[in-house]
């Protein structure tokens, strides 16, 4: 199963290694499939600062961890969106929240799913009618089910 993860996963993954999302992260090879748009990159860079002070991580340790993560997601990047899809995305993320275009764009392109932590694109999704959103207990009895 194709599954487009937001930027909040993969902070919940880097923050807390031994986790549930982390686990999902790094042992479902041949069941899950995670995608994310480049831009999680920048996303990522911008918040370094403040995934050390969280953290409590030394920068090696957290770059260290960055590359176990990623290794494990494949990266689009955005230009390869359609621009109907984009259109779409940029609608439903309308009134809910903007910044989470890219990865409901991507989960539209990609015909898959959308797994997130946010409850308020969860909620505001769900409103219009989006029923592809998942969350990590979701998504976890998905992986365990195989």
């Amino acid at each position: 199963m194709i599954v487009v993860v937001d930027t909040n996963i993969v902070f919940s993954g880097i923050l807390n290694p031994n986790g549930t999302i982390s686990d999902i992260l790094l042992n479902s090879t041949g069941i899950l499939e995670f995608y994310s748009p480049t831009h999680i990159l920048d996303e990522l860079k911008n918040h370094h600062q403040k995934l050390l002070k969280l953290s409590g991580y030394s920068e090696e340790e957290l770059q260290f961890l960055k590359r176990i993560l990623f290794k494990k997601i494949e990266f689009i990047d955005l230009e390869s969106i359609q621009n109907s899809t984009w259109e779409e995305a940029i609608e439903l993320a309308k009134n809910v929240d903007e910044f989470d275009a890219p990865f409901i764009a991507l989960s539209l392109e990609l015909g898959s799913k959308l797994w997130t932590g946010d409850k308020k694109l969860e909620k505001g999704l769900s409103k219009k009618g989006i029923d592809w959103i998942l969350s990590t207990q979701e998504i976890e009895k998905i992986r365990n089910k195989v």
